[in-house]
């Protein structure tokens, strides 16, 4: 009886599993990063802090102290803004709350208070979206922060506060942690619940 000859096994197979499995480790890898990067939104690096500070500082902050701004934003279908004139939204207050329990709805002056801000901000041509502040019974403020959601959940979004009193200090308060900002007197940078 003649055997035929025995071939030897091919490592082949197990090299393309392998690789096919570096692949899809890799695919899952890269795509898990950008969907975390699309949910928790793009940080600043240190330099863009700073140059976004200066254009806060020429552009919105003045606006914000000058109509003592308690919290600005405008939201597809849901613009708001509170200052010391009242709380006024774009809707009803059920389907875009103010920040005081009774908002009303934008009167010319408040419209055109709203749209100053927003032009501001625009001008700015920074990420921010939000504004808001807290004022001494003189006008000068206490504290303003300026805050980015990049359309991510409010618990991921990031914000630069001006603090001109010196009240903060470094570390976790609620669900951020604040952190001088490096060659900045008096601005803060508050980040991202985990």
């Amino acid at each position: 009886m003649v055997q035929a000859p025995v071939k030897p096994k091919s490592s082949r197979p197990g090299r393309v599993v392998a690789v096919v499995l570096g692949i899809v480790l890799v695919v899952v890898a890269v795509l898990g990063f950008l969907v975390w990067r699309a949910i928790r939104g793009d940080l600043p690096s240190e330099a863009e802090k700073a140059e976004q500070i200066a254009r806060l500082e020429a552009t919105v902050l003045p606006v914000v102290e000058d109509l003592q701004v308690e919290h600005f934003m405008d939201e597809p279908g849901c613009a708001n803004l509170t200052y010391p004139r009242g709380d006024f939204i774009d809707v009803e207050p059920e389907h875009c709350g103010g920040s005081t329990d009774s908002p009303a709805q934008f009167d010319d002056v408040a419209r055109a208070d709203h749209e100053r801000i927003k032009a501001a901000l625009e001008a700015s041509g920074t990420p921010i979206e939000r504004v808001g502040g807290t004022f001494f019974s003189d006008g000068r403020a206490m504290d303003v922060w300026f805050m980015s959601t990049h359309g991510a959940p409010f618990a991921t979004s990031w914000s630069l506060e001006y603090d001109p009193e010196g009240t903060r200090s470094a570390g976790r308060t609620g669900i951020v942690t604040l952190t001088p900002i490096e060659g900045e007197d008096n601005w803060w940078f508050a980040c991202c619940a985990d």
